[in-house]
């Protein structure tokens, strides 16, 4: 320590005297010259130099003792001089710190130390896989939206996270397994499953369950609370089975076709051994033209020109075909007959043919809709195709009403909000819309880019009361079954769990070989157009909306 202090000594001996001599030089000496100010300069700064790269040197080679030194002599003169600067222990320390590791910020000494009692991975991986098996069990996926990336799952609005966690609470006590809690629960769904949420309650609201959830806080007593509670509880337990059934479809569809790839262009029917095709097909509500994101006031009080949107959701594919039919183009004038069942089975047998993978089975799903869907032409259709061999064995599944939520829904909220915000004034912009809205919509029209019909409105209607015969109680059934092996019979089922039932379709006049009478389709239905009143008024009263390059196509005069 003494070799440190003298050598120290001779340092400050050796240059602070000229310091002083040369900052100390009286500064209005007129007798001092240019030459002489230039050069005393020069040296202070030679001298300054070499002071810097001693002190430098002195500083790597004796860095340790120096600086236990002066750290030392520091604490002695905080702790002498109580006029000092640096008087608070926080100071002290950041110069502690600093003489002892340079100019770097400090670091707590907890970092990167767990807690005693924090959670190991395993317990949070298993909140976490908690979580998604039950969504995979009781959840609806719905598609992939381009950079968005995980698809959503929508869970029962019924729950909520805490009973969820309760449920999860009772799993870990049963299974002795460490818990986290609620909070910790909801900020793991948070940050590793956000594509996981509840239904909101307007997104699925059903008259039944409102009925019971009116009848269950009205009730006068104790037993009356019971057997509504109860019904309910039957209820939702319905709801849930079919669910089940919807979501075990769409996950044996997507097993099945993930190492097959569907070739471009149409595919003979029952060309390939895929089983497990899925199909779900709805309308979606009507799409107006024109329409603008910024809409002017008056457009809410008119009747634009309606194009319907008819959607069929192929899982396996991640595909969906989107029909979008003008007001001109309906078997009916005005577009009506399209939502009928002429319509329904047109478009359906249209992108099975077109669009299908030459699958032996499938299974398909709709809403129990009879004034859309008309049930009974479209078990006549299916009987026909299994006769006709177009298929060997079809599964169809009517969803339970006001609970039928699908990822043909989730495909036209693609569509609806990309709509919303663009403005469209024709029909090949709602084609765009349609196209851009998500990877997985694709739009078909009645009338190609060619100037020829996509598909024809066939008189199915006529066709199927030639052959088959209605279906007593056909509101009451949900699931049908269609079967080469059994031509003419239908197996119905009213639930997932119940027992199949053969009913004869076919009528007991005509035999299978005998399916057809000389007729392989129907006849062909032309479009009922659009009459004059409905042109004058869209030229008169909605043309001034639709903006200059496409008020001709959209909004034409009325032909006389």
């Amino acid at each position: 320590m003494s070799l440190t202090s003298n050598v120290r000594d001779n340092l400050i001996d050796e240059f602070l005297p000229r310091h002083r001599q040369v900052t100390s030089a009286p500064s209005d000496e007129e007798s001092d010259s240019a030459s002489d100010r230039d050069e005393l300069i020069h040296s202070n700064r030679v001298h300054d130099d070499v002071l810097r790269e001693r002190i430098d040197l002195f500083t790597r080679s004796n860095g340790d003792d120096y600086s236990e030194e002066i750290e030392s002599e520091d604490d002695d003169n905080v702790s002498c001089n109580g006029n000092s600067d640096i008087q608070s222990l926080k100071e002290k320390n950041i110069v502690s710190h600093m003489n002892e590791n340079g100019c770097i910020p400090r670091t707590h000494k907890n970092k990167n130390r767990r807690p005693s009692n924090a959670f190991c991975f395993d317990d949070l991986k298993n909140a976490i896989d908690f979580i998604q098996n039950y969504a995979e069990e009781f959840g609806l996926p719905q598609p992939n939206v381009k950079n968005q990336g995980h698809p959503h799952i929508f869970l029962p609005s019924s729950g909520n996270k805490s009973s969820l966690h309760s449920t999860y609470v009772t799993s870990c006590t049963d299974a002795n397994k460490r818990h986290v809690g609620l909070t910790t629960f909801k900020l793991l769904w948070r940050d590793c499953c956000p594509h996981i949420k509840y239904m909101t309650p307007r997104s699925d609201i059903c008259p039944k369950c409102e009925n019971h959830r009116a009848n269950i806080s009205t009730a006068a007593g104790q037993q009356e609370k019971q057997e509504h509670l109860q019904a309910f509880t039957e209820h939702l337990l319905m709801v849930e089975k079919e669910r089940q059934v919807y979501n075990n479809a769409v996950k044996n569809a997507r097993k099945e076709t993930e190492l097959h790839h569907r070739p471009a262009g149409v595919i003979p029917p029952c060309s390939t051994d895929l089983m497990e095709v899925h199909y779900t097909f709805d309308f979606s509500q009507a799409l107006s033209i024109p329409h603008h994101a910024r809409q002017e006031g008056p457009l809410y009080f008119l009747t634009p020109r309606k194009v319907q949107l008819f959607g069929v959701a192929i899982e396996g594919q991640h595909h969906q075909i989107n029909y979008l039919i003008d007001e001109d183009q309906g078997i009916g004038e005005n577009g009506a007959g399209i939502k009928g069942a002429n319509g329904v089975v047109s478009m359906l047998h249209h992108c099975l043919t077109t669009y299908g993978s030459g699958e032996k089975s499938c299974v398909i799903h709709c809403d129990n809709c009879a004034g859309e869907n008309k049930n009974r032409y479209v078990l006549g259709y299916l009987m026909w195709r299994t006769l006709m061999g177009l298929h060997h064995d079809i599964q169809l599944s009517m969803q339970v009403p006001y609970h039928g939520r699908c990822l043909v829904d989730a495909g036209f909220a693609n569509i609806k909000q990309l709509y919303h915000r663009t403005d469209v004034d024709s029909l090949s912009g709602l084609v765009e819309v349609v196209r851009k809205s998500a990877r997985s919509n694709s739009p078909v029209t009645y009338i190609n880019d060619a100037g020829e019909h996509s598909w024809e409105w066939y008189d199915w209607k006529s066709f199927t009361s030639t052959f088959f015969t209605n279906v007593k109680g056909i509101r009451k059934m949900r699931h049908f079954r269609f079967s080469l092996l059994s031509p003419g019979k239908l197996f119905v089922k009213s639930h997932a769990d119940d027992s199949e039932r053969e009913i004869t379709l076919l009528k007991s006049s005509i035999s299978p070989e005998d399916k057809t009478t000389g007729s392989v389709m129907p006849d062909i239905l032309p479009p009922g157009g659009m009459t004059s009143e409905r042109q004058r008024y869209l030229f008169r009263v909605v043309r001034p909306f639709v903006r200059d390059p496409f008020k001709d196509t959209t909004c034409p005069e009325a032909e006389e």
